[in-house]
């Protein structure tokens, strides 16, 4: 991957977003202005990246297992995921690990983020190296859930479960247990 050189190429970068990613990611764009505000742009595209992880699995949950949506927003509601458990859970649903361009592209943004978080400092190179390797995270991950289901998950998910029949929530449930969530004893 070329490494953007300025705030400018993280601009471009953002500009070549699919528009309802730009949407999904909105007021990114304004935090890319200026490197003084890229440990924000950091902190703000992680949370939605977040975001984006569990709406990944909610796509597959439902549109390929047939999940009944509410018991699936229970269940994703009631977990943390560390990132080996998403990866874990992530394979369970989709039946594939996340390819090595997803892994590289999100390691080297966890890398910085977690420097940054932890009080270790990044300087203006590096933060833009996490941002646009989160992009690519964001952009590879999107593309690869909406490939599978239809649905992008850093997108508009209204529709999800579209015309199609979901099983009722005891079977969801069991089958949601079976995938790996509702893993503690306190959560029927």
């Amino acid at each position: 991957m070329v490494e953007t050189k300025s705030y400018i190429g993280l601009k471009k970068k953002f500009k070549e977003l699919p528009d309802e990613t730009k949407s999904f990611l909105k007021g990114l764009e304004s935090l890319l202005e200026s490197p003084e505000t890229f440990s924000v742009a950091l902190a703000f595209i992680f949370m939605k990246l977040e975001e984006g992880n569990h709406r990944a699995l909610k796509c597959g949950l439902i549109r390929i297992d047939k999940c009944n949506s509410a018991k699936v927003d229970e269940a994703l509601e009631k977990q943390h995921f560390t990132r080996a458990y998403f990866r874990s859970v992530f394979k369970n649903v989709f039946g594939d690990d996340l390819n090595s361009k997803l892994l590289g592209a999100i390691k080297v943004a966890e890398g910085v983020r977690d420097r940054l978080i932890h009080g270790k400092g990044a300087t203006s190179p590096e933060l833009r190296k996490g941002i646009e390797n989160a992009l690519v995270y964001v952009v590879e991950l999107g593309a690869y859930v909406e490939g599978r289901t239809k649905k992008n998950p850093f997108g508009n998910l209204q529709g999800l479960a579209g015309k199609a029949t979901l099983m009722d929530t005891v079977p969801s449930y069991w089958l949601l247990k079976g995938l790996g969530l509702y893993n503690d004893k306190s959560s029927n």
